[in-house]
């Protein structure tokens, strides 16, 4: 699962992925900021499509929302690939209509039993990750306020992925390929049998790994390796 993310908006990898996705860095500032740190049920910043415009917005990290728009009872801060094929699951019908990018300069995997759990700190080498997500659009009834909500879509493990995170990995998009970017952000794209090679577990670049301590701190308990 991916349960903690990072987004350095200043660092020269954030700078490298908004150029890939052909977005203008000093635009959308107040929405992409450095967040150093953000887990499941708080605010992240999403890169979605309206009217053919590749924009960013704020969203809770919780897919399923309460009458309250906070985060609900069912855990949802990730979506498994199996379940985007599921007619009754959460995730069936966003990811034909509402799929979105998470950008991350990094993000920490945590393998083992809660209290022995160990933490990784996973950074790429040369550009921020692109988090393939989708998301979903509530309205504040007393407001009218739109509200976003979105989950990371995890795949099974990736076999140089033991000892990180044994039982899934998030789905890198290949931010690079403007063809499959153009169309995961298009919401009027249904056509998902051509995301189906994307739901295979697939590093897009050479991956840097720390042993940390704890998600939030980060501080390093081992050296730096690469997978």
């Amino acid at each position: 699962m991916c349960g903690f993310i990072e987004f350095r908006k200043s660092s020269v990898k954030a700078t490298s992925l908004f150029q890939e996705l052909q977005l203008d860095s000093d635009q959308p500032l107040p929405l992409f900021r450095d967040n150093l740190g953000s887990g499941p049920a708080t605010s992240i910043d999403i890169i979605i499509s309206r009217e053919g415009e590749r924009i960013p917005v704020a969203a809770i990290w919780w897919l399923l929302l309460d009458e309250n728009l906070k985060p609900s009872r069912y855990t949802s801060f990730n979506t498994r690939a199996d379940k985007l094929k599921v007619r009754n699951s959460a995730g069936y019908q966003l990811f034909r209509k509402s799929r979105c990018i998470v950008p991350a300069t990094g993000i920490v995997e945590g393998e083992g039993a809660k209290k022995d759990r160990k933490y990784h700190f996973i950074e790429p080498q040369h550009t921020a990750f692109a988090l393939g997500g989708l998301f979903k659009e509530w309205r504040n009834r007393a407001t009218a306020e739109i509200v976003y909500s979105c989950s990371v879509i995890t795949l099974p493990p990736h076999s140089t992925w033991q000892g990180i995170h044994s039982k899934s990995t998030p789905l890198f998009l290949p931010h690079s390929d403007q063809t499959i970017i153009d169309k995961w952000l298009d919401p009027a794209f249904n056509q998902v049998g051509e995301f189906e090679r994307l739901l295979f577990p697939y590093f897009r670049d050479t991956l840097l790994a720390t042993p940390v301590d704890k998600p939030m701190s980060r501080n390093a308990m081992g050296e730096t390796f690469i997978i």
